[in-house]
């Protein structure tokens, strides 16, 4: 049986994102049902949240992202008690100028965004948080940039039109800004409507713009585990079944006691279970995807 949508075929048994989301530069539909769910989400609701404040929410200007200090009231805490919240002032009057405004960890506000983001971290057995973006009419979102994790990103009120590389980088990068105007390499054009999901794999360049109208998305970021959290765990777990000591003896013969640690640790490596070290990893990158327990 096939099934037509994005998030349900990540729920399926040993399904990749690459896989689950096929051809990359083509848009794919997610249900009506998922769609409807996140209707209330907009501008104006958001704003008027009251446990909102940088840095879960920040804005960009022409493609540049302003200072947390620009949007925030200012002031002593001691003598304002309202000292580094949200200014929803100067945040409704960056929209109205062409800002585009980005709410990060948004399933902790938003439960249906909660809901579907612990569905996906438990099909994919990664950590998956939650963007927002607003884009107004005819401006463009952030520019150039490349993000370390897998990006699907969902529209669900307006259209974007996306610029994107087609092919991940072969060679050394970093996530962050570009310092050039763009990649030079092939470049797919892509516009979401209403409806609409676009999957970018880590380290893929990407900007987008705002059509005739505002522009609403919501982009789910996972994170897989990394190579360094395998890497303590494993030594963590290793160590504790070392009996060779480098701390007690004579000073003289420390190097030799070295290498005899270095030895039991090897072999005690080799013994790990590597299931089950990575399920515990996995499990760690989960939880940390979650909102707070109340």
């Amino acid at each position: 049986m096939t099934i037509s949508y994005g998030f349900d075929l990540l729920t399926a048994d040993s399904t990749d994102i690459t896989t689950a989301w096929g051809k990359r530069t083509s848009p794919l539909s997610v249900s009506p049902s998922f769609l409807t769910s996140l209707d209330h989400i907009t501008i104006d609701r958001l704003l008027e949240e009251r446990a909102l404040r940088p840095p879960n929410i920040s804005f960009a200007l022409n493609g540049r992202q302003l200072p947390d200090r620009e949007v925030i009231i200012a002031g002593a805490p001691s003598s304002n008690p309202d000292a580094g919240l949200l200014d929803r002032a100067k945040a409704r009057s960056l929209v109205t100028h062409g800002a585009t405004v980005m709410v990060y960890q948004a399933h902790q506000l938003i439960d249906p965004l909660s809901a579907t983001a612990a569905r996906i971290s438990a099909a994919l057995r990664a950590s998956c948080g939650t963007t927002v973006f607003h884009t107004p009419a005819r401006n463009p979102g952030l520019g150039w940039h490349r993000d370390g994790q897998h990006v699907v990103a969902v529209q669900i009120a307006g259209s974007k039109e996306w610029r994107v590389e087609k092919n991940a980088p072969s060679h050394w990068w970093t996530s962050g800004a570009l310092v050039t105007d763009g990649p030079d390499t092939d470049i797919a054009h892509v516009t979401l409507g209403r409806g609409e999901a676009l999957y970018m794999p880590p380290g893929v360049a990407h900007t987008a713009r705002a059509t005739n109208e505002s522009s609403t998305h919501v982009s789910f970021i996972i994170q897989e585990p990394q190579t360094k959290d395998l890497t303590l765990a494993m030594f963590e777990r290793a160590s504790q079944g070392v009996k060779a000591r480098l701390e007690e003896g004579p000073v003289t013969e420390r190097r030799t006691r070295a290498a005899m640690v270095a030895r039991e640790l090897a072999s005690a490596v080799h013994e790990l279970d590597i299931d089950e070290l990575l399920e515990m990893v996995e499990k760690d990158a989960m939880e940390a995807g979650q909102p707070p327990l109340d």
